[in-house]
């Protein structure tokens, strides 16, 4: 009688339990650790059948840190400077923390790594026509072509100039406009666009773009002969000062001119305002 009775209660639990099967933990790779001497804990993500995908603008945090038993406003600052992730970004990533870290709590994970998921072109389009999808980690290509707004992998693709974002330097380093120089982002210029920045901030090849009087930045036109220094002024400068008290002398490798605020340089603007 009493065997009946346990079966009775133990079938129903085990049809219950089937009903609802249990959640698993899955662990994710443990690449891009910023600080190599300092283990960091690869984050755990809870795997269910209505598993969300990382959306863009949402935390996509690669490693996690647990609190101990005992917190306090200080934990923040010693948690970011343990894994070597800036202070501002440490809050970025954890959103839920107040700023004076206040509301920290004992014995509970933390994102110590990772970044603000972008928006992916996942159809190979990029770029600011697409809404500055990127083109990283897309088996389309790397590279967003700046011609096309196509994510490519090409060397065309990639090169300065064209490569917009991705695997590349991209436009904030090299104008992919034609545009340069301080008003434009302080962008270089290559490829299509020529090798120089004049002093109006347009990319071009030739006197009007690389001559001495208007190039800003590139392969400036640099005189051939050496401007001669007044009278006394004969040492060369042991630290990039020219003129003045010392009267130091411009020389290789700092520069050839000096310019009116006594320092060495080979830019137009040195050049011309020198002696």
């Amino acid at each position: 009688m009493m065997r009946l009775f346990a079966l009775y209660f133990l079938f129903p639990l085990a049809a219950r339990a089937d009903d609802c099967p249990p959640a698993t933990w899955q662990a994710k790779g443990s690449e891009g650790a910023s600080n190599p001497k300092i283990p960091k804990r690869p984050r755990s993500t809870l795997v269910t059948t209505a598993d969300k995908k990382i959306q863009p603008g949402d935390v996509n945090c690669r490693y996690s840190a647990t609190t101990g038993a005992t917190v306090n406003y200080h934990t923040c600052a010693q948690l970011a400077t343990k894994y070597g992730t800036a202070f501002d970004h440490f809050f970025t990533l954890n959103p839920t923390l107040e700023l004076d870290c206040s509301n920290i709590q004992p014995k509970t994970e933390y994102c110590v790594d990772g970044f603000i998921e972008p928006l992916r072109a996942t159809d190979g389009r990029c770029g600011p026509p697409n809404r500055n999808a990127t083109c990283l980690g897309m088996p389309h290509g790397q590279c967003c072509n700046s011609e096309t707004w196509t994510c490519g992998k090409s060397t065309e693709d990639c090169a300065r100039g064209t490569c917009y974002e991705g695997i590349c330097f991209g436009d904030k380093i090299y104008s992919t406009d034609g545009t340069c120089g301080p008003d434009h982002g302080d962008r270089l210029c290559a490829g299509k666009w020529g090798d120089c920045c004049n002093q109006d901030g347009a990319c071009g090849t030739g006197d009007d773009f690389c001559g001495p009087s208007v190039c800003f930045s590139g392969k400036c036109t640099i005189l051939d002969t050496e401007p001669t220094p007044p009278d006394g002024m004969k040492r060369n400068t042991p630290d990039g000062t020219c003129g003045g008290e010392n009267g130091y002398i411009c020389k290789a490798p700092w520069g050839t001119c000096c310019n009116q605020n006594g320092i060495c340089g080979i830019r137009a603007r040195d050049c011309g305002a020198g002696w």
